[in-house]
């Protein structure tokens, strides 16, 4: 649990002589916030060790064939059942993002239940014999290790759109009610029409997000919507894809552009795709489109009660704005609906911001292994004064990763005289992050300079964070990287700045409210 904690208000420039008026308005709009989110807690979380409806997660299927062209269909299948489940809005779903680590036959379902805090696991098999696909779907009561629903199907190998419809069929005649739902799952979001693009988007979807391969998906994904343009999933899928490549690969800012017109055009299809609204939230957000992002996120929030993603993009706009304690309690209410959802990992960020180490450590442990969180872990560990063990976690990384993610980064900031090369480093993390067009990156990087005693270079990088929207008001004040640069004057008109920074967002988000 995070400490109830107000927000810090903003400091006064001493030069500054406000009108009563706008102290009021201020008031009055953290006021709005306040209650706008605490209808939002009290309305969606869940009480405390207490399921009140059925949470559901879809493993990856097996292949029982030796036919590896179908193995795609391992995770394609079991994204198409979790799709259609979502529908249904008297179930929680945890996104397959979250499931797809369980890919082993052997799966300890009951474990693996209780380690996502599921009621109930969705899994299967398929057999291809000759040009006919057979699929076996079962539902698994999880606390009572008994299977309650089982269904087999069978559909040309080459026919997948029938395949799909037999799929969606069999989960809103038979899965649904078995789950204790409403059968309230019509034929919702939109229909592939085009068998050779719906099969690029099914292969799309196991393509792993490394550069490499997901410029491959991109590809089969820009064919797929160029055949079929109507499919909401395809459109979503491209556009995250599009994000990865433009953010951790060459992709650039043309690319990022490209993804949010992906994701507006499967929102126009689809207005209640999760992923579609919560990576277009998350990407205004970066692009410096706060009051659109945070209004979008309180609506997504408004429709998606129980959705951790809804959540936790409310949280990335509130993070961005300044409001650390405020973005604090949505990921708690976000990781409180789904504890396996890796992609809430940058909720530690928030944490870190206000020297709360092992609340941090929950959520950068969501992605245990990845290399984000293996490049992480040294600076939250840094951040907390545990100087031994972020030297230690430095030297056991296995993975060398570009730019400040240099494993060498950490150990010169620590100690100057033993690295000779320390300022050659200091500069090229600087001028790597003033390139970077993520206001985020550049406040904590810019925030470790002024840790490693480099103040120039990191108010620089703290000034262009802000710039991009990166309000930082909270984290300033509280950011035990920045114990050396408070109390200095660069410090103070970074805060001036941060302040300017959270009004500006205030008063867009109120005009845009009216």
């Amino acid at each position: 649990m995070t400490p109830e904690t107000t927000a810090a208000a903003p400091a006064e420039s001493k030069s500054s002589n406000p009108k009563m008026l706008w102290v009021m308005g201020a008031l009055g709009f953290l006021a709005v916030i306040a209650f706008a989110l605490w209808q939002i807690t009290h309305r969606s979380a869940p009480s405390s060790g207490t399921i009140t409806a059925a949470t559901v997660a879809v493993l990856p299927f097996q292949n029982i064939t030796s036919d590896k062209d179908t193995d795609f269909l391992r995770l394609a299948l079991p994204d198409e059942i979790a799709t259609s489940l979502s529908y249904v809005r008297t179930l929680t779903i945890r996104p397959f993002a979250t499931t797809s680590k369980y890919n082993a036959a052997n799966v300890d379902l009951q474990q693996a239940g209780r380690e996502m805090h599921v009621t109930d696991i969705v899994t299967g098999h398929y057999l291809k014999q000759g040009d006919q696909l057979q699929i076996t779907l079962e539902a698994v009561d999880v606390e009572n290790n008994r299977t309650k629903w089982r269904e087999t199907l069978n559909v040309g190998a080459l026919d997948m759109i029938a395949m799909r419809g037999q799929i969606t069929s069999k989960v809103r005649q038979g899965l649904v009610p078995a789950l204790g739902a409403a059968n309230e799952l019509q034929e919702a979001g939109t229909r592939p029409r085009n068998e050779e693009a719906y099969d690029l988007y099914l292969r799309s979807v196991s393509m792993p997000h490394d550069a490499a391969p997901n410029k491959e998906a991109i590809a089969m994904l820009e064919r797929a919507v160029g055949m079929d343009p109507s499919y909401a999933p395809a459109w979503a899928a491209l556009g995250v894809r599009y994000y990865y490549d433009s953010r951790y690969s060459n992709g650039g800012p043309q690319v990022f552009q490209r993804s949010n017109m992906a994701l507006e055009r499967a929102l126009t299809l689809d207005p209640d795709h999760v992923v579609a609204a919560a990576t277009l939230i998350t990407n205004r957000t970066e692009d410096g489109e706060m009051a659109k992002a945070y209004s979008d996120a309180i609506e997504m929030v408004r429709r998606h009660p129980q959705s951790a993603q809804a959540h936790f993009a409310l949280a990335y706009v509130l993070r961005y704005a300044g409001m650390a304690q405020e973005a604090a309690r949505e990921c708690d209410t976000a990781i409180s609906l789904d504890r396996g959802d890796y992609q809430l990992r940058s909720c530690a960020l928030t944490f870190e911001q206000l020297g709360q180490t092992e609340r941090a450590l929950d959520f950068i442990q969501l992605d245990s292994g990845s290399d984000w969180t293996n490049r992480n872990i040294p600076f939250l560990l840094l951040r907390a004064g545990k100087t031994k063990e972020a030297l230690d976690s430095v030297k056991a990384r296995s993975a060398q990763s570009k730019t400040a993610g240099n494993p060498q980064v950490i150990p010169a900031c620590i100690d100057h005289a033993s690295h000779p090369d320390w300022n050659q480093l200091a500069q090229k993390v600087e001028s790597d992050f003033l390139a970077d067009p993520d206001g985020e990156n550049q406040y904590f990087f810019g925030s470790f300079l002024a840790f490693c005693g480099e103040k120039d270079m990191g108010v620089r990088l703290l000034k262009s964070a802000i710039e991009k929207r990166y309000c930082s008001v909270t984290a300033l004040q509280l950011d035990p990287f920045l114990v050396k640069l408070r109390g200095t004057p660069e410090f103070a008109q970074l805060v001036s700045m941060a302040n300017q920074c959270q009004n500006r967002f205030r008063a867009e988000t109120n005009q845009l409210s009216h």
